[in-house]
């Protein structure tokens, strides 16, 4: 095969795969609003943050805890509020939770929060897919845009690396605190 023709499919090749890179970086671009939407919840910032005090719970790792939720300021007190929890809390026992909405609850905990990171650095990767692979379309004829797409490529395998990094960081902290 020669070099001539390697460089005559390369465009069309390119061509057709930019529609499934925007496809990807549109994903991309969800999963950061995503994450940091439930980041915002997981980390207390947004919302209301108090405790639940658990009057009950499901069966080992399905379902909830149902208890008494009062807001840290004292704003907002629910009697039965239900919030999903990893393990088994002992009755009375108090969970740190963050109030989504009427009857919305979710917890507040390092690992959750961590684990909204790696989802956001992830997606950051995924939308870094469609400019890196533009550049590297145009890296053929200059060599400032080979040098933007080389480092653009390192970001991109940084921020792939990163989100292993903090998924394997939260799966350990909710092994080791449930």
């Amino acid at each position: 095969m020669s070099t001539a023709t390697d460089r005559r499919t390369r465009p069309a090749q390119v061509k057709a795969s930019l529609p499934l890179l925007l496809v990807i970086s549109v994903i991309g671009l969800g999963l950061v609003f995503l994450g940091g939407y439930r980041a915002a919840y997981s980390t207390g910032l947004a919302g209301t943050p108090g405790t639940l005090t658990v009057a009950s719970c499901g069966a080992s790792g399905t379902g909830g805890c149902t208890g008494v939720f009062r807001a840290t300021d004292g704003s907002v007190t629910d009697p039965v509020a239900t919030v999903p929890a990893s393990g088994h809390p002992a009755k009375g026992h108090t969970l740190d939770v963050d109030r989504l909405g009427a009857g919305d609850y979710g917890p507040i905990s390092l690992s959750h929060s961590v684990g909204w990171l790696a989802l956001i650095l992830f997606g950051l990767m995924l939308a870094g897919s469609l400019p890196s692979a533009l550049l590297g379309r145009r890296a053929e004829h200059s060599p400032r845009a080979a040098r933007g797409a080389g480092r653009l490529g390192f970001a991109v395998l940084a921020l792939l690396v990163g989100a292993g990094v903090f998924g394997v960081m939260a799966l350990v902290l909710t092994l080791t605190t449930s």
